[in-house]
């Protein structure tokens, strides 16, 4: 995993509606990078990042957010037993944004590995998801199914966010998905509040899954991330996209939808 660059996406501050300085130096690092990392990066007028990369008539999309609460200010970033948190200039703990910068970098780490896929960085997701309401309709039209980093911790499933489904209970999407999910523990299926795939789910006809990314006491000051949880999302997320491919999986509001939950439902438990 790169540490390094994990750090450098940490130290970048950025707050809801002041996210020039994260899109900047994401959009500056795809655009420069490898060759495997390049994609077409794109963005918006709402300050959203859109990237796609390889020719596959559907693509994969994997999705975060850039914005977070904290005010912005100088922050030293802290690794100390595997876990990354932030120190004012007074050296006081204060807030990284790991909600959803971790979620940021597992996304880029899997443009790196694969050929063909889409990332989606939305803007002002923390004040009602603006970036995803009024992402440009086009860019989804051949985008066959979308992975969210924005749960906190390690092994938690959004079933649904904000009162939205996100996928079938009986469809090829969840009896693909459910399999690679257990394997890696990710088994706490919970009803969640706002993230960007609701707003995604409320606009498109695809199925949706938003996952744990290892970052947690979120819109704290004590905020941290921990880094075996974020290699293991990472993992995960890297074997989803494989066994999902590059293939639409559609579910629409109001389709027949006779499975039960193919999983128990734990409730809210995000403390």
């Amino acid at each position: 995993m790169g540490l390094d660059f994990l750090k450098q996406i940490l130290a970048v501050p950025t707050c809801s509606g002041q996210e020039d300085q994260m899109v900047d130096f994401l959009a500056s690092h795809v655009r420069k990078g490898s060759k495997g990392l390049r994609g077409t990066c794109v963005t918006d007028a709402w300050n959203n990042i859109l990237i796609r990369k390889g020719d596959a008539p559907c693509l994969p999309c994997v999705a975060a957010h850039l914005d977070t609460v904290h005010q912005p200010r100088p922050v030293q970033i802290v690794e100390q037993d595997g876990i990354v948190f932030g120190l004012d200039q007074q050296g006081q703990r204060y807030g990284i944004g790991a909600d959803d910068k971790a979620g940021v970098f597992v996304c880029l780490e899997l443009l790196e590995r694969f050929d063909n896929i889409a990332v989606a960085l939305f803007a002002s997701e923390e004040i009602g998801g603006q970036g995803a309401y009024h992402t440009p309709v086009k860019w989804f039209d051949d985008i066959g199914y979308v992975i969210e980093f924005d749960c906190p911790g390690r092994g938690l499933v959004s079933y649904t966010s904000g009162g939205t489904r996100l996928f079938a209970n009986d469809g090829d999407f969840i009896r693909t998905a459910g399999p690679i999910l257990r394997a890696h523990g990710l088994i706490s299926w919970q009803h969640h509040p706002f993230s960007d795939v609701m707003a995604l789910r409320e606009r498109f006809n695809f199925s949706c899954l938003n996952l744990s990314c290892g970052y947690h006491h979120w819109h704290r000051p004590d905020e941290y991330i921990v880094l075996d949880e974020v290699e293991a999302a990472l993992a995960a997320a890297a074997v989803l996209v494989e066994a999902l491919g590059c293939r639409r999986y559609q579910f629409v509001d109001g389709d027949a939808d006779a499975g039960l939950p193919p999983v128990e439902i734990t409730g809210l438990q995000l403390a």
